[in-house]
């Protein structure tokens, strides 16, 4: 956390950004009736493609525009440059030689290091809410802080998956550009296979593979918490890791 006490001001700089940019656009849109007409015009599955909702409603703007795409996007991008720089940054870097030749095991390494990942998304998400519930009413968006929670800890896990398998195959490889290629790959395809299934018969029955599904798909914005589903997340969390505790304590480092 130290080492990358920079890069995290700028983080938390970027999403305060982003809500104060995104939240001054709502008073412009919040009760406009021609507005909402608009949306109600497109068709279904367009609607449910980008997630489209209402507009002049605080659920449904944040819906829509925060937490369907972009601050998901954003918390991910976080997590996964984090999580494959860990392991794999510091073998590239040629640093790693002199970190392991301290009394500690391997697995500690690891571990620690993906606490630091953990403690980092946990201060961006928590930025996010303070920022949306504290700051949103002065932009007149007003919302509960229990559905606010409810998605917010939906995308600081999904973001943690992600961070966490990135950090297990830069674990596996020693190559920080494999380990976001591949990661990144995958948040994708989780993210298709999720709103693909909404409009896509033949994609429904696989949908429950996706945690972009179980961490966002669930509308928690609107119905709250969904404990089995943010399960599935947190054994998939636990999965990644353990994974990355494993083949890293077994690599040859020498190869």
């Amino acid at each position: 956390m130290r080492e990358e006490r920079r890069a995290m001001l700028g983080w938390l700089a970027g999403v305060v950004m982003f809500c104060v940019i995104m939240l001054s656009m709502y008073p412009t849109i919040h009760g406009n009736q021609g507005f909402a007409k608009l949306l109600n015009a497109y068709p279904e599955p367009l609607k449910k493609l980008f997630n489209l909702s209402d507009y002049t409603t605080a659920s449904g703007y944040l819906r829509t525009e925060f937490f369907s795409f972009m601050a998901p996007l954003l918390i991910a991008l976080f997590a996964i440059l984090w999580g494959s720089d860990l392991i794999a940054g510091e073998e590239e870097r040629r640093t790693i030689d002199a970190l392991l030749a301290n009394p500690i095991s391997r697995r500690r390494v690891v571990a620690e290091k993906w606490l630091a990942l953990l403690t980092g998304t946990a201060i961006l998400t928590a930025v996010l809410e303070l920022m949306l519930g504290l700051v949103g009413p002065l932009f007149k968006l007003h919302i509960g802080w229990t559905p606010l929670t409810a998605v917010v800890l939906g995308l600081g896990l999904l973001a943690l998956a992600f961070g966490t398998l990135a950090l297990a195959v830069g674990a596996a490889t020693g190559a920080r550009g494999t380990a976001r290629g591949i990661t990144t790959a995958v948040a994708v395809a989780t993210y298709l296979l999720s709103t693909l299934a909404q409009i896509v018969t033949w994609l429904q029955p696989v949908r429950p593979l996706s945690l972009w599904y179980h961490a966002l798909g669930t509308d928690p914005i609107s119905t709250g918490f969904h404990p089995m589903h943010l399960v599935v997340v947190a054994l998939s969390i636990a999965a990644f890791l353990a994974a990355a505790l494993w083949l890293f304590d077994r690599r040859d480092l020498a190869t």
